[in-house]
């Protein structure tokens, strides 16, 4: 599945889109696309910093390997942050359900936008970049509202709590659609983050692994902006909660209390999306 001509892509296109759901405004975001409604912005601007805070500066050899060039890797250097983020796993759709049904009613504003997700990811042909537990992804925001490519170094996930050097930029959706069927367009996009990347890794032709789609709905719950998904993969779909934080402990265990008081049954995340889905797994 790795090993391919250049430009071929091995493509499993997510389901498709539940564009109904999808939230209406297309207001610019940044980050992992949160997007802020016109009621309450004062308070959501304290939950977007508060989920800022929870990302610090990483360094990009924690990202890439130890095989970073000395020169010309300012802007991409510049770009890297470590993300911090609670990680619970909902055991069903019935405990989603419950959730989202709280937080309707105790979340500042309610529900602020739904997300829908699709994400596509890539590998060297030679498997330049998973034997170096690097992920590169590109997710597509409600359709073509938005595009983001990511790419994360290694995830530490542990007691719910995961950690992982990540850089990401915006780029045009409809361009990006080519890269599924094209990915030397990514990778010759040119831009500071794929160029590091190149160097970094030595990757010189990409695939395409294919992807999943995720529904997410943002709450303000608590000066913190929850993140709630759906996350369906051709064989099961998983729940989940996540919240970056620069104190991960103390608001796993607001959450933790929280979801007791409700009676919502969860654990603590153990393996990431991207996991599962390379390995058609549930977990």
């Amino acid at each position: 599945m790795l090993v391919g001509r250049l430009c071929r892509a091995v493509l499993l296109r997510p389901a498709p889109h539940a564009a109904a759901q999808a939230h209406a405004h297309r207001a610019k975001v940044g980050g992992q696309g949160r997007v802020r409604g016109s009621e309450g912005r004062e308070k959501a601007g304290r939950a977007e910093s508060s989920r800022a805070a929870g990302r610090q500066d990483a360094p990009v050899a924690a990202l890439h390997g130890a095989n970073q060039e000395a020169d010309g890797c300012t802007a991409h250097r510049a770009a890297a942050v470590m993300e911090v983020e609670v990680k619970l796993r909902l055991a069903n759709a019935a405990a989603h359900g419950k959730l989202a049904a709280a937080l309707a009613a105790d979340a500042v504003g309610g529900c602020k936008a739904v997300h829908q997700q699709e994400n596509y990811f890539f590998d060297g042909s030679g498997q330049e970049l998973s034997s170096k537990r690097v992920v590169l992804r590109v997710r597509f925001y409600n359709t073509d509202a938005k595009a983001l490519i990511t790419v994360k170094g290694k995830q530490v996930l542990q007691d719910g709590i995961g950690r992982a050097p990540e850089e990401e930029e915006a780029t045009d959706p409809a361009a990006a659609r080519a890269f599924l069927s094209e990915p030397c367009k990514l990778l010759n996009l040119g831009t500071p983050l794929l160029e590091g990347l190149k160097r970094s890794t030595g990757v010189e032709e990409l695939v395409c692994l294919g992807g999943f789609n995720n529904t997410r709905q943002e709450y303000e719950w608590g000066g913190h902006l929850l993140e709630l998904d759906e996350t369906k993969f051709e064989w099961g779909t998983v729940y989940e909660l996540e919240c970056e934080s620069t104190e991960p402990e103390r608001l796993r265990r607001e959450l933790e209390a929280y979801l007791t008081k409700l009676g919502v049954d969860y654990k603590y995340s153990t393996t990431t999306k991207f996991a599962n889905f390379r390995n058609r797994t549930l977990e």
